[in-house]
């Protein structure tokens, strides 16, 4: 697998305002995804919960294998190009829907899944106060997925905020960790920035961050998605109104910050020991 990647690649984080038409959100994505692509991305990607934000998000999650899905899949076939359905609401039977990545490949083949593991049960003042778990199942897996571009882990949102998660996926190999979300206004602008620069820093990998934007149901959604590289500089970013951004990965340069810095490599595993007790690792 190694051999064959190119060690650079471009990808590009589509920032969206998702509301309760699935239709017209999931025409927006076809025409960002056409714009990214323009730009030359290899890898697409988009956020929390992009094709329905509303009343009842359980009550519309969507099938694995419904027309969402197949949109999504379709888009990855067209382009060719990896894409990154940010996050869907999916069926899983008779209980709770999970809050689901989807990696697709060039030819549309579904390559990895992660559910997000962490609820956003929280009570926050001035807003929102949210029971993520009374409505979503989360997962029960850490997930990272060898591709021919390069080793990927998977995070959602509120995730983000648990950096053993992280360290646990970069000690699998990833090189490059993808962070859909829908962040609060009123975490996003104290939190959203400094978590996502500590997490690559920490961990010496690139962290590429898109996020919803606009007015949901219960909050102002933040905005301001971006990639993060090794050394904790931003080197791409989105405001607040929907848009594509677009960064170059360049692996050699995280192994160069590594050599400098071998944080994974220094772990004091004689006073602490960090274990993963579900990692699934997905091989294109």
């Amino acid at each position: 697998m190694e051999q064959e990647r190119s060690r650079r690649f471009t990808i590009a984080l589509v920032q969206m305002d998702s509301q309760a038409d699935r239709r017209a959100n999931l025409e927006a994505a076809r025409r960002s995804c056409g714009e990214a692509v323009s730009r030359g991305a290899d890898l697409v990607m988009f956020p929390e919960t992009v094709d329905y934000i509303g009343p009842d998000i359980p009550g519309h999650a969507c099938d694995p294998e419904g027309e969402t899905v197949r949109s999504f899949q379709g888009l990855a076939r067209e382009y060719g190009v990896y894409l990154l359905n940010g996050s869907i609401t999916e069926r899983m039977g008779g209980g709770r829907p999970a809050n689901t990545s989807m990696l697709f490949g060039r030819d549309g083949k579904v390559i990895a899944r992660y559910r997000k593991v962490h609820m956003f049960d929280v009570d926050i003042d001035h807003g929102p106060a949210c029971r993520e778990s009374d409505g979503i199942c989360p997962g029960d897996q850490i997930v990272v997925a060898r591709t021919r571009l390069a080793d990927l882990g998977f995070a959602i949102c509120y995730d983000l905020r648990f950096g053993e998660m992280f360290r646990l996926m970069a000690r699998a190999g990833a090189q490059v960790i993808l962070v859909p979300a829908n962040f609060t206004r009123e975490t996003g602008k104290a939190h959203w920035e400094p978590l996502l620069r500590a997490r690559a820093i920490e961990n010496g990998c690139y962290i590429a961050a898109c996020g919803q934007t606009g007015h949901k149901e219960m909050f102002l959604a933040h905005g301001h998605s971006m990639v993060v590289d090794p050394w904790g500089r931003v080197i791409a970013r989105a405001g607040e109104e929907p848009a594509v951004i677009t960064a170059d990965i360049d692996l050699a340069y995280r192994e160069h910050v590594q050599d400098q810095i071998p944080s994974l490599k220094n772990t004091r595993e004689d006073l602490y020991d960090l274990q993963c007790r579900s990692l699934k690792i997905y091989e294109e």
